[in-house]
């Protein structure tokens, strides 16, 4: 969205920034397209994917018709006027929206003092995603066991436990797991190190192309599995980050949004983004008919995957390589 606006200098380091094209008409289609598809691929029975964006502009202010257009049409966000002169009104408008977006999952997207009477502004996103497993995990089955984190001691851990046949790869150091969502395209994916101490390494080397090979290497295999039960909500105010990708100047009273109001008067104060992700055997009624009976022991998965020290997680489209979700698990 910050792109739809930008011009010169400005347009160019957004697009390095985020490796896209300067914006055309055809760009913002196509990434209209690419978000449609997602969405509806990912609200199909009880799974759920909510992408919500919005532009907060201080009243009063004159935009481009064009713009607005593209914010509408394409991103599915009308631009909506506030008085940031009152930050506390203005912060509630926000966060409402945020909570009915996420069906309350994330109810406050910022604190009053993150506005402020210069505020010209701000661009939020959130998301939101629910998705049951093809092979639920048998709640009975849930133990707790320690989990072992980089500093410290072992800590205790709800561990959801299963054996299913399941996508898999590995390397010298790393094991891969993909478990699919049930009828949709979309997987939750962990990255495990072998090694406790692997998660520095790992991270260094995550990129589109180890990434793709690590994919295009998943078999399918019986796999003894063991994760973590967890919930986690994540808040990052990305001004420091983008600024130090190259896009500083966009936060700078240099920025180039003459594209917003066809003039050089604003620049962004700061963008904020908040995800919610709930990871759990997914409803102990699908679970309880299809729980897993342990055999004779040529019947017991001969692969474990026992993500019991940090690991890396992704939710991603399997059809396109979209990665909606990428996280890392430190500690519960």
């Amino acid at each position: 969205m910050l792109l739809a606006g930008a011009r010169g200098g400005t347009a160019e380091a957004i697009a390095n920034v985020l490796h896209q094209p300067v914006a055309s008409h055809s760009y913002h289609v196509a990434v209209a397209a690419l978000a449609k598809y997602l969405i509806k691929g990912a609200n199909q029975g009880s799974n759920e994917l909510s992408v919500a964006n919005a532009l907060w502009v201080e009243r009063g202010a004159s935009l481009e018709s064009g713009f607005e257009a593209i914010l509408r049409d394409a991103y599915r966000a009308p631009l909506t006027r506030l008085d940031f002169a009152s930050p506390e009104p203005a912060c509630a408008k926000i966060n409402s929206w945020t909570a009915e977006h996420t069906k309350n999952r994330i109810r406050t997207m910022l604190s009053a003092s993150s506005i402020h009477p210069d505020t010209r502004l701000l661009l939020t996103s959130a998301i939101y995603f629910y998705g049951k497993w093809s092979w639920p995990f048998e709640p009975t089955y849930t133990y707790q066991d320690a989990f072992r984190p980089l500093r410290g001691g072992a800590v205790t851990a709800n561990f959801m436990l299963q054996q299913a046949s399941v996508g898999y790869t590995e390397t010298r150091s790393l094991q891969i797991l993909e478990m699919p969502y049930d009828g949709i395209p979309m997987a939750f994916d962990i990255l495990l190190p072998k090694a406790p101490d692997g998660l520095a390494d790992l991270e260094r080397t995550l990129n589109f192309q180890t990434l793709a090979s690590h994919f295009s290497t998943l078999s399918q295999e019986k796999v003894l599995i063991a994760i973590p039960k967890f919930r986690a909500e994540s808040s990052t105010a990305l001004k420091g980050a983008l600024s130090r990708m190259g896009m500083g100047e966009a936060f700078s009273e240099k920025a180039d949004f003459s594209g917003i109001d066809g003039r050089r008067d604003l620049f962004v104060t700061d963008a904020l983004h908040k995800a919610f992700v709930d990871i759990s055997e997914q409803g102990t009624e699908a679970a309880a008919a299809t729980g897993v009976k342990y055999g004779s022991a040529d019947r017991l998965a001969k692969i474990f995957c026992w993500a019991d020290h940090r690991f890396v997680f992704l939710i991603r489209d399997t059809t396109s390589g979209v990665i909606l979700f990428a996280g890392r698990f430190l500690r519960p």
